[in-house]
């Protein structure tokens, strides 16, 4: 990965050359800067996203001046070096802007870490604006497509009316009289509601009859046409059939004119016959009629299917009556299936459903939705309703626009897990580094008045923090580190003494009692044996702090216990330290939980339990406050053979000082 180019400030110090050189020679690219200002132009034309500023007295003007860098580039992270004795005021100063403090004379290793952390959150940074400008254009697309597909709706059905006089000249020959008759005799368009009203007419309609829009559908005939129960539409409302009638019409001139009339229902979703076409013309009209009507729709169809987001069509009951080809190839045809029976709801509410809310109010929506994609995979979506409508108003159908976001709030929640867990971390190493600062003082201290006690302790303490570190770093490793299991066959009893001895010197070195009870024969089994053994040392060490932390005045003893159970085996770790409540024990398992405060990292048993659930096992704690605590932890077996070699009895090497508890 190419690494991030690094702003390196002038805050006044001197040694602001070896600052700089210290960053080079980590393999950073830098830009030096002399102030604040020049460090803000160099971020907006070379595009830096950390900037490394060194100071020796800042001072009022100093941080007014990084506050405003700050506002003036937000994306640019600080890291600020200064000396001990006004680290303090600087932090307090500039926790709301820099992203990193570092004390002076400045640690190679702590700067290479403070560049790496600063360097992979630029990087997230840049994915997360990169995502939000993807969603932005989406949704401009969603908009921009609406727009669309809104506009050639309404161009559809006025081309339905306004052209349909042109195109039925075509089939004039098909009528008695051929195109001598075409020729005297107008054709008339118009559609008509379910209350016999004309609500669209073509312009030859218009010219003979008067914009006729509203008004009823028998007024421009004479005799029994001239009635709601005579006239054609009426008769196709009352029968839901197609008609084909003569009739007479009168003109606004006030001639009468005979015509031949065929009128047809339009049915809404329900079957009622919503609307009624009708069109004074010969045989072959409905014929030209259905071409073209074909042409509009070919034409829908080639802009619903290049939508890029997911687009379906829905009934009143949620029954899908149209997709998108996008929707087809990734979940698949389930066109006249329930929508809700192919997406089911995972946690959406009921009254937060956009398709729901567009249903009863006629309103469009949006909300994200978390559904079950036909899969089985739970999936985030972004939704957009919208009513399809008739002319009056009347909700017809409901389209659903969707977009998968899953992968953008995947990425919300890993942020936000790192985020948790650089706290927790660090804050465990703040506890680890102040123990090892107090460790490094004792030794200076008794180094120079030549008191060997006082040095020998602070090496104690500071081997204690580094096997705390050392803890910290594995456990961040076993967490991060997300592999295969690679298993082998071992004996069981071998493997326990293995680990009992490896933890027998400092338990016993921590003055707690040590006791094993291995039961003879045990057989094998087939365990990834570094991350078994790992799971193991930590509920032991786990134990061991238990006990050291206990102030109660007692004898203190930690038991590990190894039996078979069937096809499984069985290891019980039991200490009688203080205990748990029943509120610790709920959380005992749970990533960055940590009953240590600041001495642990609250990952140990996570990944522990994590590797045994691995392996196919259960974790299971019995505890009570001043009760000790009892770790139990089943792994399963392959069959073992049916003659068990008499070594499976022996004690491994470098084991024979543990006592058994029988």
């Amino acid at each position: 990965m190419k690494k991030t180019q690094i702003i390196v400030v002038n805050g006044g110090a001197d040694d602001n050359d070896e600052w700089e050189s210290s960053i080079s020679a980590l393999g950073y690219e830098t830009v030096a800067a002399e102030n604040l200002e020049e460090a803000a132009d160099i971020s907006k034309s070379e595009g830096a996203w950390v900037a490394a500023v060194d100071t020796a007295k800042p001072g009022k003007n100093f941080f007014d001046s990084l506050r405003l860098l700050k506002k003036s580039a937000d994306d640019l992270l600080l890291i600020v070096a200064a000396d001990r004795d006004c680290l303090d005021r600087v932090i307090e100063e500039l926790r709301t802007v820099a992203e990193d403090f570092l004390e002076k004379p400045v640690r190679l290793e702590l700067l290479e870490m403070a560049l790496r952390r600063a360097s992979e959150k630029a990087v997230l940074k840049k994915k997360l604006a990169k995502i939000r400008k993807q969603q932005e254009i989406a949704e401009k697309t969603r908009d921009r497509t609406t727009e669309i597909a809104e506009t050639e709706k309404l161009i559809a059905v006025r081309q339905v009316v306004d052209k349909m006089s042109s195109f039925v000249a075509r089939i004039a020959k098909d009528v008695q009289g051929g195109m001598r008759y075409f020729k005297q005799m107008p054709y008339f368009v118009s559609i008509h509601d379910s209350d016999c009203k004309v609500v669209a007419l073509n312009p030859i309609y218009k010219s003979h009859f008067g914009n006729k829009i509203g008004k009823n559908s028998w007024e421009i005939y004479l005799g029994d046409a001239a009635s709601r129960r005579g006239c054609p539409v009426g008769r196709t409302l009352d029968t839901g059939n197609v008609q084909r009638s003569h009739a007479v019409v009168r003109y606004l001139s006030g001639r009468h004119v005979p015509v031949i009339v065929h009128t047809s229902p339009i049915y809404d979703n329900e079957g009622e016959v919503e609307l009624v076409l009708e069109v004074s013309a010969g045989t072959k009209e409905l014929e030209s009629f259905e071409i073209e009507l074909k042409s509009t729709q070919q034409r829908f169809e080639q802009l619903f299917n290049e939508v890029p987001c997911y687009v379906a069509v829905l009934d009143h009951k949620f029954r899908v009556t149209a997709l998108n080809r996008k929707c087809k190839e990734d979940f698949g045809d389930f066109t006249g299936k329930g929508f809700f029976d192919v997406f089911r709801q995972a946690q959406t509410p009921y009254f937060t459903c956009p398709i729901t809310r567009t249903l009863e109010d006629g309103e469009p929506h949006h909300s994200e939705m978390i559904l079950t994609a036909p899969n089985g995979d739970i999936q985030n979506f972004l939704a957009w309703t919208s009513p399809v409508k008739t002319a009056a108003g009347k909700l017809l159908q409901v389209n659903v626009i969707f977009m998968d976001v899953t992968e953008l709030r995947e990425l919300q929640d890993n942020l936000s897990t790192l985020g948790l867990m650089i706290g927790s971390v660090s804050h465990g190493i703040k506890g680890i580094l102040t123990g090892m600062d107090a460790g490094i003082y004792l030794i200076d201290s008794g180094f120079y008045k030549d008191m060997p006690a006082r040095v020998e302790e602070g090496l104690d303490v500071v081997k204690l923090m580094a096997d705390r570190m050392r803890k910290v770093v594995y456990d961040i490793l076993y967490y991060t580190k997300e592999r295969e299991l690679e298993t082998t066959r071992v004996n069981v009893l071998k493997f326990a003494g293995e680990v009992a001895a490896n933890m027998d010197i400092k338990i016993r070195g921590a003055n707690i009692e040590f006791v094993c009870d291995f039961e003879p024969f045990l057989g094998d089994f087939e365990i990834d044996v570094s991350l078994v053994r790992a799971a193991f040392v930590n509920i032991l060490e786990n134990a061991m702090e238990a006990c050291i932390a206990d102030k109660a005045d007692k004898s203190h003893q930690i038991l590990f216990r190894v039996s078979a159970e069937g096809d499984c085996v069985v290891f019980d770790f039991i200490d009688n330290g203080p205990g748990l409540s029943e509120e610790e024990i709920k959380k005992i398992f749970a990533m960055f939980y940590s009953s240590k405060g600041s001495r642990g990292t609250g990952l140990g048993l996570f990944v522990t339990e994590k590797t045994i659930r691995k392996h196919g096992g259960t974790v299971t704690l019995e505890s009570s406050p001043g009760e000790g605590a009892h770790f139990q932890i089943r792994l399963p077996r392959a069959p073992v053979a049916a003659e068990v070699e008499e070594k499976n009895g022996e004690a491994p090497d470098g084991f024979e000082n543990l006592r058994p508890a029988r």
